[in-house]
């Protein structure tokens, strides 16, 4: 009995901290990536566009073999649907600079958004900013704070999928 009252203090007390260090811990986290594309604006315009078409988001779907994509009612985006991935939404705008936003939606809630900046026509600088907002999140917050070591990676793997497949030969001319 002694042994249950230990764990329980140990247990609350640790719940306690999760609270309390969550306050204080960053409400935004911000990763950002630049890239140089040896392809056309046109050509990675149109990559990053396929990349939402293929539900770039959530790319962190920790084989959810059962998670199911539906298109947005008014266009671009998609929701997503799964049991171990929750719900959420991705829905995405192409500025007049050809820039590219997203607004990722969890459970309802804004959570994060990402903006792809392109800049010069061949070869494109691309600039990737994701950005992730807790509000009163405590899990986001703590989230945010390893935001390097759990979005990163998958970032960094579709920056490089992105990379080699404009920098392929068929896929540099510009096809408007």
């Amino acid at each position: 009995m002694k042994f249950f009252k230990i764990l329980g203090i140990v247990l609350a007390a640790l719940v306690f901290l999760f609270i309390v260090v969550g306050l204080f811990l960053p409400g935004t986290a911000v990763l950002e990536r630049r890239l140089t594309l040896d392809a056309t604006a046109h050509a990675v315009n149109k990559a990053i566009l396929d990349l939402y078409e293929q539900h770039l988001w959530p790319i962190w779907d920790h084989g959810d073999s059962g998670i199911v994509f539906v298109p947005l009612p008014q266009g671009q985006g998609y929701s997503w649907q799964g049991a171990k991935v929750a719900y959420g939404e991705c829905e995405y705008h192409i500025a007049a600079d050809n820039s590219i936003r997203d607004q990722i939606r969890f459970r309802g809630k804004d959570l994060a958004h990402s903006l792809w900046i392109l800049e010069g026509s061949a070869p494109v600088k691309l600039r990737l900013v994701f950005t992730v907002t807790a509000n009163g999140n405590l899990g986001a917050r703590w989230t945010n704070l390893f935001i390097e070591g759990l979005s990163g990676p998958a970032i960094d793997r579709v920056l490089a999928e992105l990379k080699s497949n404009l920098e392929t030969e068929g896929l540099r001319e510009d096809t408007p």
